[in-house]
């Protein structure tokens, strides 16, 4: 497993975007900068400067998970939990 991978991936739901599966830190960078209208938000800032510091070794996947979910779901962003991925 790719050391940058989350330990349990999401799927989230969004409706300008679809259903999308988030399973590594790069994926979770890629849709906090691409779909989102306000990147200003605390929650956006927190998860996107977590996905940074995995790279500077002093944040983990499972760090950026949590922020993610919380940066997401802060915006009105449903995560399906009926499709547990494991």
């Amino acid at each position: 497993m790719n050391s940058q991978n989350f330990r349990v991936p999401l799927v989230i739901y969004d409706d300008r975007a679809g259903f999308s599966l988030i399973s590594s830190v790069s994926q979770a960078a890629d849709f906090l900068f691409a779909h989102w209208g306000e990147h200003d938000s605390p929650a956006w800032s927190d998860a996107m400067n977590c996905c940074s510091s995995v790279k500077l070794g002093t944040a983990t996947p499972e760090q950026v998970s949590s922020a993610f979910i919380a940066a997401v779901t802060g915006a009105g962003i449903r995560i399906d939990s009926t499709l547990r991925l494991y």
